[in-house]
This record gives C-alpha cells, sequence and structure tokens, in this order.
C-alpha cells in the first residue's frame, strides 16, 4: 500500500488540450487533401485482409481486454515491463489544489483519482476521470475547460491505492484506457486533437466526449456530450460488459433485463490492429489496437513490446525491442 505523507498545499497545472490520454494531436485543420487522399487508400488497403493481417488479429486477440493496459506498456533496454503499476488513488486528507493564479478547489478526503505518481511528490491527476462532481468543481473553480490537469506538492501528496474493484478500477489499475475514437486520420502517427474520446469515471459513469475548437486552438471539455451511469460491469478476460441505466446513442446498447428492471448491454472487445504512419514521409511507423466498444470503433497505441511482436508475426524485425522477449511477454498474456 502507497502512502505519501502530505506536508504543504498543493497546485493544479494545465498538462494539455486532451485529457492526458497520450496520444500526440494536431488540428484537424491541418490535414491536406493529399494527406487525405494517402489515408482514404491506406484505410482501404488496411479493410482488405490477408493472411498476415489476420494472424496477428488472432494472436492479439487471445490476450483479451482484461490484459489491454499490458499491451500499452514499454519495455527499456529490453528488460520487459511490470504489471500495470497502480493508477487509482484516494486522498487520505483533503487537497487544495491551484491552476497557478489566485483561484484554488479543494478535493475532498476520500476523493478518487487516478494518475500518476512521480518523485519529489508530484502527482498527475486526470479531471475527466475524477468524479462527476469534481470534475464540475474544478472546471468552475480554477476556469479551465481542460481535462488534464497535474497536482503537485513540494513535499508529498495524500495518496493510499484504491482496492475496491469497481467498474471503474481493479485492484488499484482502472478497468478500461482512455480511448479515442478511430476515424481516418488515425492511421497518421499524429491524430487529430479534437478526436472524439471515451472515458470512465472513479463514480462510475461511462464519459464520451466529442468536443471541437471553439476559438483557435481552445477547446471545451466541460461539457460531456453523453454521460451514462454504470450500473452493473462484468469484467471478463475477453470481453468488458457494461450494463447502463440509459441507452448511450450512437454505440448499439441493448435493451436486456437485469434481474427486475431493464438496463443497456454494451459489450467491449479488442479488435484489429493496424498500422500507423509518418504523418510527413508517411513510412509505416507503429501499430494501434482497435477497440470495438459496442457498434463504435476507437483504439489504443501499443507499446514498444507488442510492436515488437506485430512486426515478427510480419516476418520483419524491430530495433526498439527483443523480438524473442517480445513473443515470450506477448503468448505469456494470452488465455
Amino acid at each position: 500500500m502507497l502512502k505519501l505523507k502530505r506536508k504543504g498545499i498543493a497546485s493544479l497545472m494545465l498538462l494539455g488540450a486532451i485529457s492526458g490520454i497520450g496520444f500526440t494531436t494536431t488540428k484537424a485543420s491541418a490535414l491536406s487533401s493529399s494527406a487525405t487522399k494517402y489515408l482514404t487508400a491506406t484505410q482501404k488497403t488496411d479493410n482488405k485482409p490477408t493472411t498476415t493481417s489476420k494472424k496477428v488479429d488472432r494472436e492479439f486477440d487471445k490476450v483479451g481486454m482484461s490484459n489491454l493496459t499490458a499491451l500499452t506498456l514499454d519495455g527499456q533496454n529490453d528488460t520487459l515491463p511490470n504489471a500495470p503499476a497502480t493508477d487509482v488513488f484516494y486522498t487520505t486528507s483533503a487537497v487544495k489544489a491551484s491552476n497557478g493564479a489566485s483561484k484554488t478547489v479543494t478535493l475532498g478526503k476520500g476523493s478518487v483519482v487516478s494518475g500518476t505518481v512521480f518523485q519529489k511528490g508530484t502527482f498527475t491527476v486526470y479531471n475527466s476521470r475524477l468524479s462527476k462532481k469534481n470534475q464540475s468543481k474544478v472546471f468552475k473553480g480554477l476556469g479551465t475547460k481542460l481535462p488534464g490537469s497535474a497536482i503537485s506538492t513540494t513535499n508529498g501528496t495524500p495518496l493510499t491505492k484504491y482496492t475496491k474493484n469497481t467498474a471503474f478500477a481493479n485492484n488499484g489499475v482502472r478497468n478500461l484506457i482512455d480511448l479515442q475514437e478511430k476515424g481516418l486520420q488515425s492511421y497518421f502517427d499524429t491524430d487529430c486533437a479534437n478526436n472524439p474520446f471515451i472515458t470512465v469515471t472513479s463514480d462510475n459513469y461511462l464519459n464520451y466526449y466529442t468536443t471541437s475548437y471553439k476559438s483557435g486552438s481552445n477547446a471545451n471539455y466541460s461539457k460531456i456530450s453523453q454521460s451514462v451511469k454504470i450500473k452493473k460491469f462484468t469484467r471478463g478476460t475477453s470481453n468488458y460488459t457494461y450494463y447502463l441505466s440509459k441507452p448511450l446513442a450512437g454505440f448499439g446498447t441493448t435493451k436486456t433485463r437485469v434481474g427486475k428492471t431493464y438496463l443497456y448491454k454494451l459489450k467491449v472487445s479488442l479488435g484489429h490492429v493496424f498500422m500507423t504512419h509518418d504523418n510527413f514521409n508517411h513510412d509505416a511507423d507503429g501499430f494501434r489496437i482497435t477497440v470495438n466498444v459496442g457498434s463504435k470503433k476507437f483504439y489504443a497505441p501499443l507499446g514498444n513490446v507488442a510492436e515488437s511482436y506485430a512486426y515478427t508475426l510480419q516476418g520483419k524485425t524491430f530495433a526498439k525491442f527483443d523480438s524473442a522477449k517480445a513473443k515470450s511477454y506477448i503468448q505469456g498474456l494470452q488465455s
């Protein structure tokens, strides 16, 4: 159990315009007609399965949703990554936070937060994963419309590992990482900055964001396009199943009877593994894995270990990580 002693006041600092999902982004308007033509041809080719692409998909499908986070991890110096790090905590005392200006907000004792603990007592927390109450408090109190923020203290942040198993987390690790919606530009390493994304909050809401730029590069994420309460969650090895209080429009949720009430079922599973390309010279570069969320398609970036195995299955080598170790790692995740 992690316990970091808190002395001092936290400050809430802006990190970026896209919820801290970890994707490099660019404005959609930057896409030229030649790039659109190239991406359209790339997508058309990718949509035609080959013996090799089917083999790659089969191998990664065996890993299953419960190990999606493990597929996104990087290995360093040919050393395999450990299990996904704890990224869900609750605060053991109130945390005062500011955006570096005069405004402050307080996350109360017992607030569930998700992020990463760094050295020197710095904790990065993402607003989009807070409870809806705390999200509203941060957005209104600090005047920010961005979902990515950092809490920083000089002498530590008061956190303890969150061990409850809910739709949000399983033993201190989120069940579902934030996912960006798959689109034409997703075949480029740099996807569009205002791409829709989906996340689960600490109070078990499934949130779907579809913002667009309002003025220049200023995006407003304080308004969620759809937010639906998760009433029941099944964490299977191959699939996740969410039972929602109401339909999630456009996702193909199905009405089903659960006990004495009706809920709306949404199944989440791994899908097609596809290659990304450099935005400028169009060289094949990396891999992403499709995540089927009902009838919509999202994606997650593969870490360098998973990428190495994907290249091996294509009969190629990958300089960033040892292929034999990568094969052992991925096959060890398979059910």
